[in-house]
């Protein structure tokens, strides 16, 4: 008999040392102090242990709750393979009677097009000829434009480093995101709101440069309203240096043949300034580029938002763009710049090109040693385009631009045929891992716009997790102490059951990188429940088949075969049930039915072969004539 249970020994003894094997971590995290684990984080061994640990959800670890919402109007614009003030101006009407932008704006967009009688073929020829193919055609794009931006959230969230994140759409174009256990929220929230928009454009020459100012001058002068707004926004600064506030055009690229004599300069001339030179007089000469300081910047896009400038740009192909951060140009002066940078209207390459991102220091003799710079390599495609672009301007400037702010304008000194370049000019390391990691998961088809943010403290989880440990101890201990009354010796082999059941549900968790959160503990609360009732179902056929007459060991043989299908019925009804929760439900209600399913499996599982394994051996060499239960 002895020999006959030893498979089942060994079977036991191997799940135990695999149960031990998957909470070890777990134990050894929790009782990790937060040095060791700084320096397991630096170290990049801490990411190892955390794949292997019971993860907790935001309403145990804290964390943080977005809802994020599609730009659809903006979409919608970007759709456009053509563009005019008309139809941005239907874009935005449609967009500001929106009573709900997710729902109603293509509605609301579909009647203003038939009202104003504008034709969107002439916009979106690629969609269709009639105005019903186009909508469509644009809705469809909308919901595809929504699923690519759950798909690259969800990539960029994981490259984050987060703990399981849960990211779903809610209703039509929204997405709830919730990170667990989040240190840096400005982080993450940058993290999952930038476009990630990569752009090559080609700096335009000096003498073009010179030209269109001049042009956008000649097209605002005269302009009293116009002079007296700018005037207001920029004196402060202009008084402060009136040496910027005369800059010239012809100053700004280097060019000092003028008569203005700077020493000599007052608030009239400087008044007469912005009257005759409305547009150039908000720039300033610094080295390398023209710039806007950071205190003209509203009146400067102001300017470049009127319809006049916007239509000379478009005549001219031409754009103006920033820097992405202003910069100080003399030290220890307040004065801070912004470059401004007048480029093609049209990429020369994009972000879609890039096969891979890395973030690093530079290298020792290049200009950027020991700075964090962002190394990109080009698919086959981008690097052609790479090479020619680079040796056809040779000498020239190429800006890059990410989400329509430039990083750097370097000029091409050589062609690079290799489809390799840098980005330069981040503020730390880690905002040049956040840009890898954009870039490898992909530009964002539409923006993303937060709308709602909750931060969960941990002191919130805290009190979540003592409490449903708590609830957990106290229901343990209440069917424990039950059982021993109520079924003795016999008791205490179920007792020793449920134990088993807890620890492998545990276990499972940990080595399926499941995340436990508060209905997950409700779930656990209720296999304790589950796995008594089995237990209970095998006692009372056994107490059935004592009263019969049959010996202890006839009767846990007969009392195990005849409880079997009633425990099997009643519990894959309850196994359905889970799946069926895990399938069609969300956040929460996943967690729950995860632990349910798991914990059902198992509680049949210790129930009918370590109970009985138990029993077994216990009646193997004894000639019983009574048994404890």
């Amino acid at each position: 008999m002895q020999n006959s249970l030893t498979p089942r020994y060994m079977i036991i003894v191997l799940i135990l040392a695999w149960a031990v094997y998957a909470l070890l971590p777990t134990w050894e995290y929790e009782n990790m102090s937060e040095q060791k684990k700084e320096e397991l984080r630096t170290s990049g061994e801490l990411e190892k242990t955390e794949s292997r640990i019971i993860r907790q959800g935001l309403d145990l670890k804290g964390g943080m709750y977005i809802v994020l919402e599609a730009d659809i109007p903006m979409l919608v614009s970007n759709l456009a393979s053509m563009k005019d003030d008309r139809l941005e101006d239907l874009i935005e009407n449609s967009k500001n009677q929106s009573i709900d932008p997710n729902q109603e704006f293509f509605r609301v967009f579909e009647e203003n097009v038939k009202t104003d009688g504008i034709k969107l073929s002439r916009y979106y020829h690629e969609y269709g000829a009639s105005l019903d193919q186009i909508m469509t055609a644009l809705e469809d794009e909308a919901d595809d434009a929504i699923n690519r931006v759950l798909e690259i959230l969800q990539n960029r969230v994981d490259q984050f480093g987060v703990s399981e994140p849960t990211i779903q759409k809610q209703g039509k174009h929204r997405i709830v995101v919730e990170l667990a256990g989040i240190q840096d929220s400005e982080r993450a929230r940058a993290l999952l709101q930038s476009t990630a928009l990569l752009e090559f454009y080609l700096v335009k020459n000096i003498a073009v440069t010179n030209e269109l100012i001049t042009q956008l001058d000649n097209v605002l002068k005269g302009d009293e309203n116009l002079a007296t707004s700018i005037k207001q926004d920029t004196k402060e600064s202009k008084e402060n240096n009136k040496e910027d506030g005369s800059t010239t055009v012809s100053e700004l690229f280097g060019d000092t043949e003028t008569d203005i004599d700077q020493s000599d300069q007052d608030e009239n001339t400087i008044d007469d300034i912005f009257l005759e030179n409305p547009f150039s007089g908000l720039l300033s000469a610094i080295p390398g580029d023209m710039g806007i300081e950071d205190k003209n910047l509203y009146a400067f896009k102001k300017l470049l938002d009127r319809k006049e400038v916007r239509s000379t740009l478009e005549n001219a192909n031409g754009q103006f763009l920033l820097s992405n951060q202003a910069e100080t140009i003399v030290a220890n002066a307040p004065e801070k710049y912004y470059r401004l940078y007048y480029l093609e209207k049209r990429p020369e390459l994009t972000g879609g090109i890039v096969d891979e991102a890395r973030a690093d220091l530079g290298s020792l003799g290049g200009g950027s040693a020991g700075q964090p710079v962002v190394s990109l390599s080009m698919n086959s495609e981008g690097s052609r385009t790479w090479s020619r672009v680079t040796g056809a301007n040779v000498g020239e400037r190429i800006a890059i631009v990410l989400d329509q702010k430039v990083h750097m304008a370097p000029s091409i000194r050589e062609k690079i045929p290799g489809g390799r370049t840098q980005i330069e000019g981040f503020a730390d390391l880690n905002e040049a891992k956040d840009l890898a990691i954009i870039l490898r998961a992909g530009a964002l088809p539409a923006p993303v716009n937060i709308i709602e943010e909750r931060i969960v403290g941990p002191s919130l989880g805290a009190d979540s997790i003592s409490q449903g440990t708590q609830a957990v101890l106290i229901g343990l201990a209440s069917v424990l102490v039950f059982m021993l009354v109520y079924y003795k010796l016999a008791g205490t082999v179920a007792d020793f059951a449920l134990v088993w059941n807890i620890l492998l549900v545990l276990a499972v968790l940990a080595s399926l990188q499941a995340t436990l959160t508060l209905p997950g503990i409700a779930g656990l609360i209720l296999t304790v429940g589950m796995s008594i009732d089995a237990n209970v179902i095998i006692f009372e056929r056994i107490r059935e088949e004592l009263r019969k007459g049959k010996t202890p060991k006839a009767a846990i043989d007969s009392g195990y075969d005849r409880a079997l299908t009633t425990i099997i019925d009643a519990n894959v009804t309850t196994l359905i049930a889970s799946l069926v929760l895990y399938q069609f439900g969300t956040g929460p209600i996943k967690g729950f039915a995860t632990v349910l399913f798991w914990g059902i499996l198992i509680s049949m599982f210790t129930a009918v072969f370590i109970t009985r394994t138990i029993f077994s051996a216990y009646v193997s060499n004894r000639t019983l004539t009574k048994l404890s239960i």
